[in-house]
């Protein structure tokens, strides 16, 4: 399935419900399945189009405020594929982690600094333009906390 993980503006009153819903069209129409998440910035009309926009495909959507654990972290282990929106850096950290094929969809309004984060994994290897979905690539997780605790071990010692 895909992990499709949905932020929103840094500023304002969440995301417009237009690109949400188209989306998840985009990502409904080559998902087998799908598990999404909004966050705190996407907003409830946002998430509502997007909810909307999943509804032909087996689904599951969190949306923030849902009561219970917070099923995030599962779905990234879980998915065979992430998309994740360009506007959210934590969230296109976290989906470096995983070995699933990240693609980044921007929704418009990202910043130089977003847009020069994106071509840099691009540049990397370590993601792809929404765009080129769904086809797999392969690319080693980025685990910095790792590589940073080796590299004091190293230095230190334990």
């Amino acid at each position: 399935g895909v992990a499709l993980l949905l932020g929103g503006p840094v500023r304002g009153q969440g995301l417009a419900p237009g690109p949400a819903a188209a989306l998840g069209a985009q990502v409904a129409g080559f998902a087998g399945s799908v598990l999404a998440t909004a966050s705190r910035r996407t907003g409830p009309a946002a998430t509502q189009a997007l909810a909307h926009a999943l509804s032909d495909v087996p689904h599951r959507l969190h949306r923030w405020g849902d009561g219970g654990a917070n099923p995030y972290a599962g779905f990234l282990a879980w998915a065979d594929l992430v998309v994740v929106s360009g506007d959210s850096v934590s969230m296109i950290s976290e989906s470096l982690v995983t070995a699933a094929p990240v693609f980044i969809a921007t929704l418009g309004g990202e910043g130089a600094r977003h847009r020069a984060l994106h071509e840099s994994l691009y540049a990397a290897g370590q993601a792809r333009p929404l765009a080129e979905a769904p086809t797999r690539f392969a690319r080693p997780p980025l685990d910095e906390v790792g590589r940073i605790a080796a590299e004091i071990e190293r230095r230190f010692g334990r």
